[in-house]
């Protein structure tokens, strides 16, 4: 009779713990989810902003509008879009470096792991 009585809950505390396993795997699927489609939106918005520049520079042979016009192309592709670094190489070749944070329910609230959440993408475009 005492076996029955230590085996009282077994199912119920199984079930809550297979229950969180499944909203934190769940959590885990959205946040990479969120994380890949950033980066393929800082993917793109990344060879606009080049794509910009280059074609800027070409015809004006200015540093600052081409740095500008791939600055707005990289928003106007997305407005999350940051461009984190420009740089005009020989030639006429643009090189552009962009980041956005994705938008993550559980990865930009949690310190250690805040890094996940933000990516990077650099594209080159040249004559």
């Amino acid at each position: 009779m005492r076996t029955l009585r230590d085996e009282r809950g077994l199912v119920g505390r199984a079930a809550i713990t297979l229950l969180v396993l499944i909203i934190v795997g769940g959590l885990a699927a959205v946040d990479g989810t969120a994380v890949v489609l950033a980066k393929l939106q800082t993917s793109d918005a990344a060879d606009a902003a080049a794509q910009a520049g280059e074609t800027t520079y070409a015809n004006t042979h200015d540093q600052n509008e081409a740095r500008a016009d791939a600055t707005a192309a990289a928003k106007e592709q997305n407005e999350g879009a940051r461009v984190t670094a420009f740089s005009i190489g020989p030639g006429g070749t643009v090189t552009v470096t962009v980041q956005k944070v994705a938008s993550t329910l559980i990865v930009r609230h949690v310190g250690f792991l805040r890094h996940l959440g933000v990516v990077h993408d650099t594209s080159t475009a040249g004559p």
